[in-house]
């Protein structure tokens, strides 16, 4: 059992990886639609490269898009929504119409324009009745009728406003006019102009004014949408799909035959009706199995690609997780956006692959997951080819458009381009396949550029990322190696002799890795890093030190050289008190690796040449340069301390101490786990000669001025 789990412990980040990888495949499985796949490639306007085809059973001929509208919408011209009658609007209306009409008639009678009438207490009662009952009697006309503000509900539900309407009352329901129905404006017209007509005088008109005829006038009929939907559905629900029969044994296309408009429906009928079959016959399980093997080919190409190329993201979990679920994730995507007919499968930002792992690791690993990524969705994107060229134009003029991302306006450029690329390509597949510009999906243009404006949103997603799984983009190097950043600041400000040795060290270390090959900016990053451990003890490094005295002078050898191998310690622990990125972290720890404080050895045994010494007091900790950019820093950080000490700066003497310098760091086996060759070596020692030369060139002197 101990020799189990020894076992499992040894074994466990393989564990980890086959355990994610296996789980990224069933899931893009359970993912896929579970339906063959028609076993011949077409495109409309090209020829048919396969066998005569020969219907092989009795299939349905599918209608077009366009028939399929063209009749649903025939359809819908004949439906009248439904508006449902509210029968307790109008008894609320006649009891507040009774209580306020007797309170104002009887306030009325009592006005100056009511006396001048002269009328008797018994024409008073009359008219009390006969206007009362005249406008209830209108009232209620108009409530039969109906009252409905269709401009509200034009405008909450969207309809369109419709020459007739359903009108149910007490579910008995009728067709009527749209002009039989009011609305609270029409309704008022009417009433007043009865009003003015058959009570003209100006003492009754004051009344009515005063009465506030429109606060009684509310909408009694109200839009049904629960119904309306319902019946439009069932309207809808009738639309055949099909318009014929083509029966077993017809012939479809003979080899080399041009698939027109009418061949290409013919076998897209042929198509669905086939990938249904097998997916619901008794083996569809052994559609599953084939599924399952296609996705792990291209699982395993990806496999191949990064043992071949990439073992450090390989060996790495948190970057293979990553890759795993970005690639998932657009898996998922797409699958659910092709369930959403009026959703096009273009909106999905497949570009957005190769600038966040372009960002976030390198453009070949961009490209080669943005390739696997594709060929997945592929198998269930409609047009499979058109889709894959399609997406593969785009990705690479992405990652050619952002070699580098350094400023946020870069990923509008690119999502302009990526708008274009797609709308290029894609209008050069609808005129061969359509012949004529009018037949083209003007609206794909309109989804290609929602893609383009996701794009510009990736600047958020890579800092999601770069925070969740521990990366370090580019961006992030570029404020780490702002110098108003706080912690070079306080360099500076402590060490102004180690930080301008920090500036000199990035400029050899950047010069170099751009011409070998690298991550110029993350060596520039890690060199000015590198020495904020010396911002501990300061005056012990002689760069700070501004006058003779040296401390060091009052201190045994040992005791000295602990203080300067624990510049890196201390430089460690400043780095993740601020919370540095691990691969800046890895500059501070390597820049002078496992090597030895020479001077202070030296000096320790030239004075006690009898006394053992204790070699891990004069080491620095460790480790050595492990990448080529540390590597590049060890090199780049001793040549510039030692050439402050040379007492005669010629090209001849900077060669020599360079070859001195970087050729005992061979001897000592310092670059033995850097991937970094000899030629990178020899190119390296030529530009740090170039850039010395320049720095230390020999300046006029200027004549003095006779006395």
């Amino acid at each position: 059992m101990s020799k189990y789990f020894r076992w499992i412990r040894q074994n466990l980040n393989n564990i980890y990886r086959f355990l994610i990888t296996s789980m990224t495949i069933i899931l893009i499985t359970l993912l896929f639609p579970n339906i063959g796949n028609f076993k011949y490639e077409y495109q409309k306007g090209k020829p048919w490269m396969h066998e005569t085809l020969i219907a092989p059973f009795d299939f349905a001929l599918l209608k077009t898009d366009s028939e399929i509208s063209q009749e649903k919408d025939s359809i819908l011209n004949k439906f009248y929504p439904f508006f449902k009658k509210d029968t307790a609007v109008i008894t609320e209306i006649t009891n507040k119409f009774n209580s306020d009409f007797d309170k104002k008639w009887s306030q009325f009678t009592k006005s100056g324009s009511y006396k001048k009438l002269n009328n008797s207490n018994q024409t008073t009662e009359k008219e009390f009745l006969r206007l009362k009952e005249y406008l209830i009697l209108n009232l209620s006309k108009i409530y039969e009728f109906g009252i409905a503000d269709f401009q509200n509900e034009q405008k909450e539900l969207g309809f369109k406003r419709p020459d007739f309407i359903n009108k149910s009352v007490n579910n008995l329901n009728e067709v009527v006019p749209i002009e039989n129905i009011y609305t609270p404006k029409s309704a008022y017209q009417f009433i007043s102009n009865q009003l003015k007509a058959d009570f003209p005088s100006s003492a009754y008109q004051s009344f009515i004014q005063e009465l506030n005829i429109d606060s009684y006038l509310q909408p009694n009929l109200f839009y049904d949408a629960a119904m309306s939907e319902q019946v439009k559905a069932s309207m809808l629900s009738m639309v055949s799909l099909s318009k014929g029969i083509i029966e077993s044994g017809t012939r479809i296309v003979l080899v080399g035959d041009v698939i027109d408009d009418h061949t290409f429906l013919v076998l897209e009928s042929l198509k669905k009706d086939y990938e249904n079959i097998l997916g619901s016959s008794q083996n569809h399980y052994l559609i599953v199995i084939g599924q399952c093997m296609l996705i792990i080919s291209c699982i395993l190409l990806l496999f191949l690609y990064l043992r071949n190329f990439r073992k450090q993201i390989l060996h790495d979990n948190k970057k293979l997780l990553f890759i795993l679920l970005f690639v998932l994730l657009y898996v998922a995507l797409t699958t659910l956006v092709l369930k959403f007919t009026k959703v096009n499968i273009y909106i999905i930002p497949f570009a957005l692959i190769t600038i966040v792992v372009r960002t976030l690791m390198d453009s070949r690993t961009a490209l080669f997951v943005f390739i696997i990524t594709v060929l997945l969705t592929g198998f269930l994107a409609p047009n499979g080819f058109e889709f894959v060229f399609l997406q593969l134009s785009a990705g690479i003029m992405a990652i050619y458009s952002l070699p580098r991302l350094e400023r946020r306006g870069q990923l509008v450029l690119t999502g302009i381009i990526t708008f274009l690329t797609y709308s290029i390509v894609y209008f050069a597949f609808a005129i061969t396949q359509e012949s004529n510009i009018a037949d083209i999906k003007w609206m794909n243009f309109m989804f290609f550029a929602i893609n383009g404006l996701f794009i510009t949103f990736s600047y958020s997603l890579i800092y999601i990322f770069e925070k969740l799984f521990g990366f370090l983009s580019d961006v992030t190097l570029i404020e780490l190696s702002n110098q108003n950043h706080p912690l070079l600041r306080q360099l500076l400000q402590h060490s102004p002799g180690t930080f301008q040795h920090c500036l000199q060290v990035a400029n050899l270390a950047e010069a170099a890795i751009n011409k070998i090959g690298g991550n110029p900016l993350l060596v520039r990053t890690g060199a000015l890093y590198h020495d904020i451990g010396k911002m501990k003890h300061p005056a012990y490094f002689i760069e700070n030190q501004l006058t003779n005295s040296n401390p060091h002078d009052k201190l045994d050898f040992d005791k000295s050289a602990q203080i300067i191998t624990d510049h890196v310690k201390f430089g460690v622990k400043i780095a993740k008190k601020h919370k540095l990125p691990q691969l800046i972290i890895d500059f501070i720890e390597t820049h002078h690796g496992a090597g030895r404080v020479q001077y202070f050895y030296t000096s320790f045994k030239n004075k006690y040449p009898d006394k053992e010494i204790d070699e891990e007091k004069f080491t620095y900790p460790g480790p050595d340069p492990f990448t080529k950019e540390t590597a590049v820093l060890m090199m780049a950080d001793s040549v510039e301390a030692s050439s402050r000490s040379l007492k005669e700066k010629t090209p001849e003497t900077i060669r020599a101490l360079i070859d001195k310098i970087i050729d005992k760091q061979i001897a000592e086996n310092r670059f033995q786990n850097a991937d970094i060759t000899f030629k990178n070596i020899n190119q390296i020692k030529e530009i740090f000669t170039n850039a010395l030369i320049n720095v230390y060139h020999a300046r006029i002197e200027y004549p003095k001025e006779n006395e």
